[in-house]
């Protein structure tokens, strides 16, 4: 890590920023002037889509609570309030065509919903496993494999008819931890890039907040509650001498 950055910005580059950054420009291939749909735009990766969305180019569009609204305008979204609105209607009847992209960390059907909000020809690019989580954790034992299979299936239903349905709206997935193993060269080029820039002050992570190495349990319950603005960090206890 360059020196002079803050440890806990820095750190939000290494999951959030990379994952952010890969499915703009490798998943989506994003050009300036497209609109794009965040979900969960005032979350850890949501908001820095908006930031690289911002230095992108592109016409933003991002869900969030009422409570996260004002975070996503002043990274420069339009923020759509899923707790009131129809984010499918609401996207058409500002676009009136739909997006050109759209970013779904929520997967099972909300997947498809997704893609009810593409124009010709977009993407919905799929990460996450935000709706299998209860309470921050995934379901655990036989009744949670039996729900992770499911879902997998699902999902491959999804890839495979956004190929074969018309309209030539594609569902793709993206994983940061398969990309990591099998790209490990192009994930240091990216996370020295995302480095760059926040040495420039071009992007800022939100953090939401900072627990204890010991409290990890109440962060990813937090997490998985929903309705957090920024990242969520993890630091070591500090030793009292």
């Amino acid at each position: 890590m360059p020196s002079g950055l803050d440890a806990a910005e820095a750190v939000s580059l290494v999951l959030n920023y990379v994952t952010a950054y890969q499915m703009l420009h490798c998943s989506a291939k994003v050009r300036r002037g497209q609109r794009v749909l965040i979900h969960g735009a005032a979350g850890g990766v949501g908001s820095a889509i908006l930031q690289l969305g911002c230095l992108a180019g592109l016409e933003m569009y991002g869900t969030c609570s009422s409570r996260g609204a004002s975070a996503v305008s002043d990274l420069g979204g339009i923020p759509i309030d899923y707790q009131q609105l129809d984010f499918v209607k609401e996207i058409h009847r500002l676009t009136g065509e739909g997006v050109d992209a759209i970013f779904d960390g929520i997967g099972g059907t909300h997947i498809w919903r997704s893609r009810k909000a593409l124009g010709l020809g977009g993407t919905v690019v799929a990460y996450g496993l935000t709706s299998s989580l209860r309470g921050g954790r995934l379901a655990s034992a036989r009744s949670g494999r039996r729900h992770r299979f499911r879902e997998i299936r699902i999902f491959g239903l999804y890839i495979a008819g956004g190929w074969l349905l018309p309209g030539r709206k594609r569902v793709v997935p993206y994983s940061i931890q398969w990309l990591k193993r099998l790209r490990p060269a192009m994930f240091r080029q990216d996370l020295i890039a995302l480095f760059d820039l926040l040495q420039q002050q071009k992007i800022k992570p939100l953090i939401a907040q900072q627990f204890p190495l010991a409290e990890a349990r109440q962060a990813h319950e937090l997490l998985g509650n929903g309705g957090v603005t920024g990242k969520i960090v993890l630091v070591p206890q500090r030793v009292v001498a």
